[in-house]
């Protein structure tokens, strides 16, 4: 009986787990035919564990970036959706993935089918046309600086900290306040790049390329501020919310499975 129990234990998940990625496998050719295209996928999901009962965070790392970088490589003769799910990550691995997806030669599409906040708005920022669901969300791009000690700050806030103190500001103050000064640059730089002819004239409102990177980067908005696809649109992004119901069910297939992040072709 434990014999049995320990192979049931072992086995059954494993079987379950083949099962759901055939499943994902399935819809993910069915969504290609349907939309003409190569779709992709970098979704990054939250699990509890019971280490300290804390819960443990997927982000965007080097190795999302030598993934998405590898498949953008290999699929260069087709048109290209990205599904993306995320709550940000590292900037470079960001601006890499980011970058890889602008110059790639035939059309790419992102879809937010609930939040790509941070780096994941890095990334939407490169497609040709970012299509969210109408109560999709991304975010402000300004950077994260800090330590393990002291954790993460936006920039602005290291900048505004040393500028008020002067004199008096901590040594590791002036060195932080320097590091987001080049942070800034290089966040402005990159979205510069990233949204260089993709500004949507908004009746009314004056939404030129410099002030829609500096509303996503200066820090004007906390780094968790949730933008939705009509908030998007008003800054000048050019979003649609013409989104296709079957991401929305591939999504689905997400729900039984432990494990955190999840790479489907």
């Amino acid at each position: 009986m434990f014999v049995f129990l320990f192979l049931y234990a072992i086995i059954y998940p494993r079987s379950q787990l083949k099962k759901i990625r055939m499943q994902r496998t399935a819809k993910l050719k069915s969504m290609e035919r349907r939309h003409g295209c190569k779709v992709l996928t970098m979704i990054h999901r939250r699990e509890a564990i019971s280490f300290f009962g804390l819960p443990a965070y997927q982000f965007i790392d080097e190795e999302d970036a030598e993934q998405i970088l590898r498949w953008i490589r290999k699929y260069r003769d087709y048109p290209l959706e990205l599904i993306l799910h995320t709550p940000g990550g590292q900037l470079h691995a960001s601006i890499q993935i980011a970058r890889a997806l602008k110059n790639h030669p035939k059309k790419t599409r992102v879809l937010v089918p609930h939040y790509s906040m941070s780096g994941g708005t890095i990334i939407a920022l490169a497609a040709d046309e970012i299509v969210m669901d109408k109560d999709a969300v991304i975010g402000p791009i300004d950077p994260q600086v800090g330590d393990l000690m002291r954790g993460l700050f936006p920039a602005p806030s290291w900048i505004y900290a040393a500028e008020i103190k002067k004199e008096n500001a901590e040594d590791v103050t002036l060195v932080m306040s320097d590091i987001s000064r080049k942070a800034l640059k290089l966040t402005r730089n990159v979205a510069t790049e990233l949204l260089e002819g993709k500004i949507t004239p908004v009746p009314g409102r004056e939404n030129s390329l410099d002030k829609v990177v500096e509303k996503l980067v200066s820090g004007e908005m906390i780094h968790s501020t949730p933008l939705s696809a009509a908030e998007a649109k008003e800054i000048g992004l050019s979003v649609s919310t013409d989104f296709p119901e079957d991401v929305h069910e591939f999504m689905k297939l997400f729900r039984p499975v432990k494990r955190n992040v999840e790479y489907v072709e």
